[in-house]
């Protein structure tokens, strides 16, 4: 299930505050700004919506992060989350199998990054694409909720993590072009709930 909250300009993060268990309000309070304090808040409103609607809890579990990053439950491996964020949204995905999300704003193209992170083929469609940003962010989060489900972070080779991927992939694009989703995982229909 994936939870997406792209009105975070008019949450009161401050107000939320009391809500987040201690780490995550210290987390908070050290972001120097209010977009990024928002999204911190949101995703952890998010999360906390996710897991009483999909799973009926009424507290987040405890989080670890495993090695490269990825957050975990301990106390909890039959349940599998992921967050990301963007500038103007944030999006969670809950699962009982492991899964992988990403949402990026829509920004204008640069070749030189595509061709850094794009294999060829890959490259050759975004350039030929009608629009080349948009397809651009389609592969990038693609490649990005994939990294969040393993868990392997930016190790492994962008160019080639797509080729032979046995994962299933579903995008949204927001109907503005403000931000693309892709979430990742073992299959099954994407179902997508305005978060808080």
């Amino acid at each position: 299930m994936l939870y997406i909250n792209d009105h975070i300009e008019t949450l009161d993060w401050e107000a939320h505050l009391p809500e987040l268990p201690e780490d995550r309000r210290e987390k908070c309070l050290r972001i120097k700004h209010d977009t990024g304090r928002r999204q911190c808040v949101a995703a952890w409103l998010l999360l906390r919506e996710a897991l009483l609607t999909e799973f009926g809890l009424t507290d987040v579990p405890d989080v670890a992060i495993a090695a490269y990053g990825k957050p975990y439950f301990p106390n909890r491996p039959d349940l599998h989350f992921s967050l990301s964020h963007c500038t103007n949204a944030v999006a969670c995905a809950v699962d009982a199998r492991p899964v992988g999300v990403d949402i990026e704003r829509v920004r204008p193209f640069k070749d030189t990054l595509a061709a850094y992170v794009l294999n060829e083929q890959e490259l050759a469609h975004v350039r030929q694409a009608p629009n080349p940003a948009l397809a651009f962010t389609i592969l990038w989060t693609k490649k990005e909720s994939l990294l969040k489900l393993t868990g392997d972070g930016l190790r492994r080779d962008l160019k080639e993590l797509l080729m032979n991927a046995p994962n299933h992939f579903q995008t949204l694009v927001d109907p503005d072009l403000q931000y693309v989703c892709t979430c990742c995982g073992d299959g099954g229909d994407l179902e997508v709930r305005n978060g808080c």
